[in-house]
């Protein structure tokens, strides 16, 4: 059975540490502070999954998103949002940034499980090419 892989960003180490904990029981997790440091671990930590805080500096989770699907390697790997960005408006810009799910913060984990197995197939069930499919978690 393959493991998944999952980069973690989160600038806010208390939740960085939070999802670590709830994730490394199912997944393979890379977690980082900052976008800059996941952006030069991507040839090491090849990611089936990135969830990327929003709200952090200087690059931003959509600039983040942005830079890892200008990768040829990555361009369709799926993606989640953590944000405090409530108002749907905000939530429609993050899905048509290419986030298929919008989690807001505070996140559970049942919620976070619940939008991971969304957007990626079962372990054991993995296909190179990642299905593009848009869900709203609420």
């Amino acid at each position: 059975m393959t493991t998944l892989r999952l980069l973690v960003v989160e600038d806010n180490q208390d939740n960085l540490d939070l999802l670590r904990l709830w994730l490394s029981e199912k997944y393979l997790v890379f977690g980082y502070g900052c976008a800059n440091e996941a952006l030069s671990s991507l040839e090491t930590t090849k990611p089936d999954l990135l969830l990327l805080d929003i709200g952090m500096g200087p690059i931003d989770g959509v600039a983040c998103l942005k830079a890892i699907r200008a990768i040829p390697a990555y361009g369709s790997t799926p993606a989640i949002a953590l944000t405090g960005y409530a108002r749907e408006s905000e939530r429609e810009a993050f899905q048509a940034a290419g986030f298929q799910v919008v989690l807001t913060k505070p996140i559970i984990d049942e919620q976070l499980f619940a939008a991971i197995s969304a957007v990626l197939p079962p372990l054991g069930n993995q296909t190179s090419d990642q299905s593009s499919m848009t869900t709203t978690a609420r």
